[in-house]
């Protein structure tokens, strides 16, 4: 018996998976395990089988486009193959751990017949370009077929992983009140966050605030502002707390942390920081408008232990935090 990877698309109606299984049954091939990935054509079966010697790759594929199956990719495997999804996942996040530099290997194995090439700077195709924690990024191209969602999703998660084990120490970031002639850092900084984390921070797509607006940010007339300095003498992190020309309406709270500081507890460090300033202004309440999906944000608010409340307000969320027992910071 030899094993066999095969993927395949299969129309989303019930009963094709059973044809596609009975098709091979009928060549006495075994389905060993089976990953079924949604797309928008339908579903991507994907089978590690054992097949009788004499099959060819010719007639596995044969089989599947008698079973229904569309676009076959037929391929040899090893018993690796048969590790299901979640502990291939566990098992290259620990070496992942034990070695930072592995990450495009790593990626590879993760995503089984895709080739990962790193380039100095974004851009230049590729099926997912994600960034790399040393520098530059890694272009993936699935080799038989386009990622599906859920793998993209697990691509994002151990790259994820690797920007975290890859940041600096964040106790060794200072925190300070920013003045007119940090503006050019401020705006490198803004330079060097990635897409997502500006249009979380602005709820826009804006390559990032111009000069005017950012001197307007930290202007401490409008409101207090904090700057986190790394050793290196580099910001990468800004928070801001506006006062509202409504006196009814509580200050307004924004963070934006650097890419490559990010899951360190550096937005929590601030958070806490511009609240404790916000207190001493006696302000009672602050509020911070966020987009839905901005999960990073909504669990910084609801990690703080202070009271909340949310309001919807033409698809964004407005949620208030309650001042009154800051001493729980």
């Amino acid at each position: 018996m030899t094993l066999w990877q095969i993927r395949t698309v299969v129309d989303d109606e019930p009963g094709r998976l059973a044809a596609l299984a009975s098709s091979l049954a009928d060549l006495s091939v075994n389905i060993l395990s089976v990953q079924v990935h949604p797309v928008v054509a339908g579903a991507v079966d994907d089978f590690v089988a054992d097949a009788p010697a004499s099959l060819t790759a010719e007639d596995l594929t044969a089989a599947v486009a008698a079973g229904g199956g569309r676009r076959a990719v037929v391929r040899p495997a090893d018993v690796h193959g048969l590790a299901d999804p979640p502990t291939r996942a566990l098992q290259l996040a620990a070496r992942l751990v034990r070695d930072p530099e592995c990450l495009p290997l790593a990626m590879s194995e993760l995503l089984d017949g895709s080739a990962v090439q790193w380039k100095p700077a974004p851009g230049g195709g590729g099926d997912l370009e994600l960034r790399d924690p040393r520098g530059g990024s890694l272009h993936i191209v699935r080799m038989d077929g386009r990622l599906t969602p859920s793998e993209a999703a697990r691509a994002h998660a151990l790259a994820d992983l690797a920007m975290v084990l890859s940041a600096p120490e964040a106790d060794a970031v200072r925190w300070r009140r920013p003045e007119a002639a940090d503006l050019g850092a401020i705006a490198a900084m803004h330079d060097r966050c990635s897409d997502s984390s500006r249009y979380r921070r602005y709820n826009s797509g804006m390559a990032r605030p111009s000069a005017r607006q950012l001197a307007k940010l930290i202007n401490p007339r409008l409101g207090v502002s904090l700057v986190g300095v790394a050793p290196d003498g580099q910001i990468v992190a800004l928070g801001n707390l506006m006062w509202c020309t409504d006196e009814a309406t509580p200050a307004e709270l924004g963070l934006l942390v650097e890419d490559a500081w990010q899951a360190h507890g550096l937005g929590t460090a601030l958070t806490r920081r511009l609240l404790a300033a916000a207190a001493d202004s006696e302000c009672e309440q602050v509020h911070a408008v966020v987009r839905p999906d901005n999960q990073p944000m909504l669990r910084l608010l609801a990690g703080l232990g202070l009271p909340l409340h949310r309001a919807w307000d033409d698809g964004m969320l407005t949620v208030t935090v309650d001042l009154m027992d800051l001493a729980r910071l």
